[in-house]
């Protein structure tokens, strides 16, 4: 049916993965886009596996009508990993998408695209070539530019040989400077999650490329912070009665790269000689350094720090709820550099309206929105750490997020800056 809408009332999406893939983006993208009145031609990769839960609410979503979803290669055949090794096959298909893509242009006004995955950009840099006129509408997830965790050297140092191989040759062949360059000078309209993540990228892109002012692109940036729908919202406040007197401080999601903890575990430790009269423990559900394992262990903390595998969502959620606190891990940098990255769990904090401890930067996005809500954000110091934990296990001060837009509230300006594109 949607042959029949005006071309004026068309976009052409190219996300990578879209819904039902429960992939952050593929969220991120629905998002953006599902209450601007347009028409949506969606040529996606497909996902290894999608999400039930999630098909239903996008079936049953009343913008759902909107988007016309057609799958035009698996997602697994263009991924290069240390997993997925066939690089030239990896290659071929990424090129094959691209191509794909730049082909479904039959007249549509707007073009999207979201970064990850950066080859999208590609099909906006041709796209753009062939049809200037295309509003092309440029999304982030996360920077490529000059993106701190390709600089992460403890993490790079402790991988194998061929890791390390497969590490660069992803650098090289899918995480490219040039694409998120290109964006910037292109497009139309580019779309951040933070005013933290926009300044670190356009700072970024300054310094290493620069043929745009930082004027010209502040005046095409739109902030769409983190959101959620209501009408899918899974996320529920619950009353829950405690089976133990321990203090449980949880944290969900992984720990790896430069979302570095080891300064938390000593502080943790201290607090645990200082305090023995107080039960507390630690649950860290998802992927867990192995060096931090080991630093557990030496400070003699197993019985206080309890490692588990990563569980089902609705399970983390009944575990929030479960909790007396939750801990919300940031990546870390150095103090005197922006730290772009806004983690997803700080919505679901503040949804369940749970105290949080977070380890964060001043810089970091997390540190002002915890600041902001006066909640308890403490920096990469175990000295810092330490007074954060006694005042919230022993102090009670109370520490909850106020962080949760809806998805009609995020979308406001993003809607103003599209449709009045002239």
């Amino acid at each position: 049916m949607y042959t029949y809408y005006m071309d004026n009332q068309r976009c052409l999406v190219v996300p990578g993965l879209f819904l039902p893939s429960n992939d952050t983006n593929s969220l991120l993208a629905y998002k953006h886009l599902r209450l601007l009145p347009l028409q949506y031609d969606v040529y996606a990769l497909k996902a290894a596996a999608d999400d039930d839960t999630l098909a239903g609410n996008f079936n049953s979503d009343p913008e759902h009508g909107k988007f016309h979803v057609h799958t035009v290669g698996r997602y697994d055949d263009v991924l290069f990993s240390i997993r997925n090794v066939n690089l030239f096959k990896g290659l071929r298909n990424m090129r094959k998408y691209v191509d794909t893509c730049v082909n479904m242009y039959d007249g549509q006004k707007y073009l999207y695209t979201m970064t990850f995955p950066c080859y999208s950009t590609r099909v906006g840099v041709q796209l753009k070539k062939q049809h200037p006129e295309i509003f092309w509408i440029a999304a982030f997830s996360d920077p490529v530019n000059h993106s701190p965790y390709k600089f992460d050297e403890a993490t790079y140092k402790a991988y194998s040989l061929p890791e390390k191989i497969a590490f660069k040759l992803y650098l090289k062949y899918y995480v490219v400077d040039q694409d998120e360059a290109d964006a910037f000078e292109q497009a139309d309209r580019l779309v951040f999650i933070c005013p933290e993540q926009r300044d670190f990228m356009i700072g970024e892109y300054l310094k290493y490329f620069g043929r745009c002012t930082r004027e010209e692109l502040l005046a095409k940036s739109v902030i769409v912070p983190l959101n959620y729908i209501p009408e899918w919202n899974r996320i529920r406040k619950a009353d829950t009665v405690k089976t133990e007197d321990t203090f449980i401080l949880a944290h969900f999601g992984r720990v790896y790269g430069l979302r570095l903890i080891e300064e938390f575990i000593h502080a943790f430790a201290e607090f645990v000689r200082r305090h023995p009269e107080i039960p507390v423990r630690v649950e860290q559900y998802g992927e867990f350094r192995r060096s931090d394992m080991k630093l557990i262990r030496a400070l003699s903390l197993q019985d206080h720090f309890i490692v588990h595998d990563k569980i089902p969502y609705e399970e983390c959620i009944r575990r929030m709820n479960a909790s007396d606190a939750v801990l919300l891990f940031d990546t870390i940098l150095p103090e005197d550099t922006i730290q772009p990255y806004l983690p997803s769990k700080i919505m679901e904090y503040s949804l369940l309206q749970k105290d949080c401890l977070a380890v964060t930067t001043k810089t970091s996005p997390s540190y002002r929105i915890m600041n902001e809500s006066n909640a308890c954000a403490c920096r990469y110091d175990r000295k810092d750490i330490l007074r954060g934990l006694e005042e919230m296990i022993i102090g009670h001060r109370p520490s909850v997020i106020q962080y949760s837009y809806s998805n009609e509230e995020a979308v406001a300006d993003l809607k103003k800056a599209v449709l009045n594109e002239d």
